[in-house]
């Protein structure tokens, strides 16, 4: 393959890493807010289940108790389907980054090859030079026998 197509994927690849890359940094980014929502919903939760104990304590009607018991349930729902909206974003992160890795190694491999075709290159126009060397060297030295 000609070099300059491997220069042109090389730099293919490289823009589709650096894609990736802010593609898994966008899903780490969300998984985070999510994880901070759902502590933030649990610590909502525990006050105000805390609310409700410190009210029976003095003791409270039947109907405000439903009232609290109702609304805690809606809290516990919220944080299990956070929950598995965090289960499901880590799941896509972990995407993401297999993604990254695969295109930052395929990146790799090609600039690999092209720098094996270099080495190879200059090993080639070394032993030429070293040929025309010798070739000059021996047309020098019959040069100097004929003499």
């Amino acid at each position: 393959m000609a070099r300059r197509a491997l220069y042109l994927m090389v730099e293919r690849l490289q823009e589709q890493e650096q894609d990736a890359a802010k593609q898994m940094a966008e899903a780490q980014q969300q998984l985070s807010e999510f994880e901070a929502q759902l502590a933030h919903l649990e610590d909502y939760r525990r006050s105000y289940l805390e609310q409700a104990l410190a009210k029976g304590v003095d003791g409270f009607y039947a109907n405000s108790f439903h009232q609290y018991q109702i609304f805690i349930q809606k809290l516990e729902q919220a944080s299990v389907q956070q929950r598995k909206s965090i289960e499901q974003l880590k799941k896509n992160v972990l995407l993401k980054r297999q993604q990254w890795l695969e295109l930052q190694s395929r990146r790799k491999a090609m600039e690999l090859l092209i720098d094996k075709q270099l080495k190879q290159q200059q090993q080639k126009q070394l032993r030429e030079e070293q040929k025309l060397l010798d070739e000059y060297a021996l047309y020098a030295h019959l040069r100097g026998q004929a003499s």
